[in-house]
């Protein structure tokens, strides 16, 4: 049996709606799916909404908003995000860039010293390193991740970006740092409990697990790099660490401990503790 002709408004709508139950922006959600399973342009999908869909866009259409409705975000379906004033590709290897991790660039980018070495851990797509080596090509940015897909997305990002003060590098951040010292190190690392709740939410779900997931309560990964981040520190260095809303006096403790001074919290755009800024 042949299936009934769709108009491409019809199946907005559609979308929309079977959208609203997990996402509050199922609006934009829409536009980015049918976008992509057309190949078209949003200006293209507004001027169109006659555009009788064949079966082959309806039945691609259909697929991305299922698998939008079961919790993977529309920046990895759609394989790419945006991040500042950077669209980046994406792929599964790498977890989708926040607006909340914006923060650490602005943050890291105050009091940035000329040519700095500036060292990021867990780079995943490469937001964070490229977004600062475009605002400062005067500086050496070196970012690392322990995950080889991870890697080579991100220097495919930085060729396609043309963004050439950017070094990536597979290394792992829990074991012995080579490189010498930095005047900036930064990581936005897995700060999630095993067990928390928000690793089922709508855009999680199929994330890689290990870019997410520390022990300690969330707090594994923040602990071993502030002590680790110590022994690279130049004189005047700065550590910043992005952690969980609700990890402020435990990252605080945490990069005191290790040797740190001068530490405090920032706040994200909506007020909630963010990351932790400290210096030598």
């Amino acid at each position: 049996m042949t299936p009934p002709e769709q108009r491409l408004d019809a199946a907005l709508r559609a979308a929309r709606a079977q959208l609203a139950a997990c996402s509050d922006t199922a609006h934009a959600d829409a536009l980015w799916l049918w976008e992509h399973a057309l190949g078209r342009s949003r200006a293209w999908l507004l001027a169109h909404p006659e555009h009788v869909l064949s079966a082959a866009e309806a039945r691609r259409g259909a697929a991305l908003v299922r698998a939008r409705a079961q919790g993977v975000s529309v920046a990895q379906l759609c394989g790419r995000a945006d991040f500042l004033d950077l669209e980046l590709r994406l792929r599964p290897a790498a977890p989708c860039p926040r607006p909340e991790t914006e923060l650490l660039v602005a943050a890291a980018l105050r009091g940035l010293p000329g040519r700095a070495r500036v060292l990021e851990w867990g780079t995943g797509c490469g937001a964070v390193a490229l977004a600062l080596a475009r605002a400062r090509p005067d500086c050496r940015i070196v970012a690392h991740d322990c995950r080889r897909a991870a890697v080579r997305l991100a220097q495919a990002n930085a060729h396609r970006l043309r963004v050439r003060r950017a070094r990536f590098a597979r290394a792992d951040w829990r074991r012995r740092w080579r490189g010498g010292r930095y005047h900036l190190i930064l990581a936005n690392p897995p700060y999630v409990a095993p067990h928390d709740p928000h690793l089922h939410g709508p855009g999680v779900r199929r994330e890689p697990r290990a870019a997410l997931i520390a022990t300690e309560r969330g707090c594994a990964a923040l602990r071993t790099l502030a002590l680790r981040a110590r022994r690279h520190a130049r004189p005047g260095a700065r550590l910043l660490l992005e952690h969980g809303r609700d990890q402020g006096t435990q990252a605080r403790r945490i990069v005191s401990r290790a040797g740190w001074g001068r530490v405090r919290t920032l706040a994200d755009a909506e007020g909630r503790p963010r990351a932790c800024l400290a210096s030598v």
